[in-house]
This record gives C-alpha cells, sequence and structure tokens, in this order.
C-alpha cells in the first residue's frame, strides 16, 4: 500500500476510536447511576436519587412488664418440734407421711418426777385454799364479836340511865328525909338508912358507867381480831396464787411430755423411735427435732424478683407459674407479698405467691418458672421496632426517622420499656406515622426518600 494511503487509513482509525470514547463518555453521563446489590460494602445511592426505605406504622399499645425468674416451693408453714423436758419417748403415732391435724397428739415423753411434782403442787395449792376458808371463819367469828360487843355497849347505857335515875330518887329521899328529921318528925335511924341506900345507888351508877367503857373496849378488840383475820385471809390468798403457779409450772412441764401438731398437715421427719432417750432442746448440744410437719394445703411460691423491676411490684399482681415436675399444669394467681427491701447481697427482692394445695400435688422444694405482669400496657403510647431507634439513648431519650411527604425526618422521642424486640414511645410521634426501620444506603435527616424496602 501507498504510503500516502496508510497515512489515510490511520488518521480516520483514531478518529473513530475518540469518537467512540467520546460516545461512551456521554452514554454514562446521561444514563442514571444503577443501584448496586444491597448490603454489598461497595452500594451507593446518588445523591439526587430518593433512597429506598422499609417502613412500619406505630403500634397502639404500649408495652406490657414483665419478668420471668425461677421460683421455689415452701409450704405456707412448717415447724420442727423438739422435746422440750427429757425421758423417754413412750409413744409416737405418727411417721413421716402420715397426715395429722391441729391438736392432734402425735408423741408422749415419760417424765414420772414431773408428774410427781405435779401432784404435790395440787395438794398444796388444795391446802391453801383450806387456809382461805379458814381466814374467812375467822373474820365472821370476830365480826359476830364485835356485833356482840356492840350490843353490850347499847345494853351498859341503857342500865346507866336505869342506876342514874335510882340515884336521883335516892338523893331526893334522903334530902326529904333529912328534912324531916331536922323537925323532929322521924327519927335519925331512918335517915341514915337512906344514906345508906343513896350511897348504894351512886356506886350502882358509877359500875354502870365503867360497862359501858368495858363493851366499847370489846368493840375495839373485835375490830382488832377483824383486821387480823382480814389480813390472814391475804396471806392465805398469797398463799393460794403462790400454790396455783406451782401447780400451773408443773402442769406445763407434764404437758410438755405431750407432743401435738400445731396445724394441719402432714409429717416430714422422724429422728426417733419408742424407746429412744430425748434430751431437752435447751440443755445444749446438738438439737435434734423429735418430728417435723409442713402445713400443706396452702403453698408459697418463693421468687427472687431483680432489682430493675423491684419498682414495679405491687401485691396483687398477676402471676403465672409453671412447675417443671408438673407440665400441663400452669397455675394462675397474684402476688400475696414482698419483702420491701432487697437481699443487698444478690440485689433481688424476695416476693411470695400463695397457691392453694388441696390434692397436695404440690410438694416442698419443687421449682419452675414464674411469669409476673408488673405493669399492663399503657394504651396511650406506641410501640416500634427496637431497630428502629436511631443513635444513642441517654436519659430516656432517643430518636426515629419517619418518612413524611417523600422526606427522611428525624424525630426525638420519650423511651419507654424496651424488651428487645420491641420499644415503647411514650411521646414523639403519631399513629399515622411511617417509622423507617431500614435503608438501602446512607440516609440523612431531609434526604428522599420512598417505602418499598430495600
Amino acid at each position: 500500500m501507498r504510503p500516502a494511503l496508510r497515512r489515510l487509513f490511520g488518521v480516520a482509525f483514531v478518529g473513530a476510536a475518540i469518537a467512540a470514547v467520546g460516545f461512551g463518555v456521554k452514554y454514562k453521563l446521561d444514563r442514571p447511576a444503577a443501584a448496586e446489590e444491597p448490603g454489598t460494602p461497595t452500594a451507593r445511592v446518588s445523591a439526587t436519587d430518593p433512597v429506598r426505605v422499609e417502613v412500619v406504622k406505630p403500634g397502639i399499645g404500649g408495652i406490657r412488664r414483665e419478668t420471668t425468674q425461677p421460683g421455689s416451693l415452701e409450704p405456707m408453714e412448717s415447724a420442727d418440734l423438739f422435746a422440750k423436758v427429757s425421758g423417754f419417748l413412750l409413744e409416737q403415732s405418727v411417721d413421716i407421711g402420715s397426715r395429722v391435724a391441729r391438736g392432734q397428739v402425735l408423741a408422749k415423753i415419760a417424765i414420772p418426777e414431773y408428774e410427781s411434782a405435779l401432784v404435790k403442787a395440787a395438794a398444796e395449792a388444795d391446802r391453801a385454799q383450806s387456809g382461805v376458808r379458814q381466814a374467812e371463819a375467822r373474820i365472821a367469828a370476830a365480826e359476830a364479836e364485835a356485833r356482840s360487843a356492840t350490843v353490850n355497849i347499847a345494853l351498859a347505857k341503857s342500865t346507866l340511865k336505869s342506876r342514874s335515875s335510882y340515884r336521883s330518887f335516892r338523893e331526893k329521899q334522903y334530902a326529904r328525909l333529912k328534912e324531916l328529921n331536922a323537925q323532929q318528925a322521924i327519927e335519925a335511924r331512918v335517915v341514915d338508912e337512906s344514906l345508906d341506900q343513896l350511897a348504894a345507888a351512886t356506886e350502882a351508877e358509877v359500875a354502870a358507867r365503867e360497862g359501858i367503857g368495858a363493851a366499847e373496849e370489846k368493840v375495839g378488840a373485835a375490830k382488832a381480831h377483824i383486821d387480823l383475820a382480814k389480813a390472814d385471809l391475804e396471806f392465805a390468798k398469797a398463799s393460794v396464787r403462790v400454790a396455783a403457779a406451782e401447780r400451773e409450772r408443773a402442769q406445763v412441764l407434764v404437758d410438755y411430755a405431750t407432743i401435738r401438731s400445731p396445724y394441719d398437715g402432714v409429717v416430714t421427719r422422724r429422728s426417733f423411735s419408742r424407746g429412744d432417750f430425748l434430751r431437752s432442746a435447751d440443755t445444749g448440744g446438738e438439737r435434734v427435732p423429735m418430728l417435723s410437719v409442713e402445713r400443706t394445703d396452702m403453698m408459697r411460691v418463693v421468687v427472687l424478683v431483680p432489682d430493675r423491676d423491684v419498682p414495679y411490684v405491687d401485691v396483687g399482681d398477676i402471676a403465672e407459674v409453671d412447675i417443671d415436675a408438673l407440665p400441663g399444669l400452669p397455675i394462675r394467681a397474684a402476688i400475696s407479698r414482698s419483702a420491701q427491701s432487697e437481699d443487698t447481697s444478690t440485689r433481688t427482692m424476695r416476693t411470695e405467691i400463695d397457691i392453694p394445695n388441696p390434692d397436695g400435688r404440690l410438694r416442698r422444694g419443687m421449682y419452675g418458672r414464674v411469669r409476673l405482669t408488673l405493669q399492663e400496657a399503657n394504651p396511650n403510647s406506641f410501640t416500634v421496632p427496637s431497630s428502629a431507634i436511631d443513635g444513642k439513648r441517654e436519659g430516656g431519650r432517643g430518636s426515629v426517622r419517619v418518612a413524611r411527604g417523600g422526606i427522611a425526618v428525624r424525630v426525638p422521642v420519650v423511651l419507654g420499656p424496651d424488651n428487645g424486640v420491641q420499644v415503647e414511645i411514650l411521646s414523639g410521634l403519631k399513629a399515622d406515622d411511617a417509622v423507617i426501620v431500614r435503608a438501602n444506603g446512607p440516609l440523612e435527616d431531609g434526604a428522599a426518600a420512598v417505602a418499598g424496602g430495600p
């Protein structure tokens, strides 16, 4: 080929190549950028194109606060029965598993020395009561003596009155006879006789007056006897009280020898057999109960509520109990009581739930799971997926992104409980908001967004 012709073909080839490159560049610029596969590290979205997002509507109502914790069964009441007195086990009518009633005699201990002491104390009490009766009799006798002396005072006063009248009569008669003797109308002998009679009447009056004093002294003595008898009565009554207390003490010791059930229940432990020697529980050494009794008609489920849920525990909150040993037997009850204080070593609060156990299927030591409903859902709140919360949560506040009018908007919200799947929104959202939970690329506040999934 001629050189000129080769140069012409070379220029044409270069021009065609340049034109092809230019056309390719123009095509690339004019064609919209295609989104790469989501989830790949190189996925990009044009700043001018809307981001595809997945949205959900807020759920109406808040989150019910619940906690599920292990729980164990305990009897409503249980008692270890010890011997209060030392002696030989005389009788024992029950064994482990025996159903017992309140007040039922379970065992008896032989204590002859205490029984003898009771007989003696009873005799002392009877003797003291006899002393009371004797003192009461002495009081009655002294009071009768006082009444008799009082009557004698009245009699002595009456006698004194009679003697005084007679003496006055003799004085007047003596005066008349003396005057007649002065007129020599009667002999002096008659006057002397009248004087003797006057003297006798005067002495009789004096004796009557002294009789009054003697009667009054007898009344005083009788009153002193009454006071003494009353003091004896008080002493006798005190002796009765002492004797009664001693008898009661002896009776208590004898009663200790009879072991009774404190309530309806079942015997869960037996430590001795008939004929064994039992030591009193207060004598020191190892304390071993004779028997153990549990009340099983009502059981209590013990739950240790963690610190975060403690403020929400209230008596009456609903509890659902599933016992591992009794599958398919869910139990629904309510919180009966709580300690109102946390254990500082575990940061938990003891909470108890009473459960009726009429058939005795629930046993001490069984365990399972307890779901406590601590707070009902707030009907005025919303719920959104936990993944919808954008950014950090501080002080119970955060933010979510919503699509409003094709624009992504960051909305501040007040947060409630979060169960790991959903979070409660107390305020900041509206019922018709489209909450963004996922986007196919970077999503800035104010960016264009179109619903439809990533």
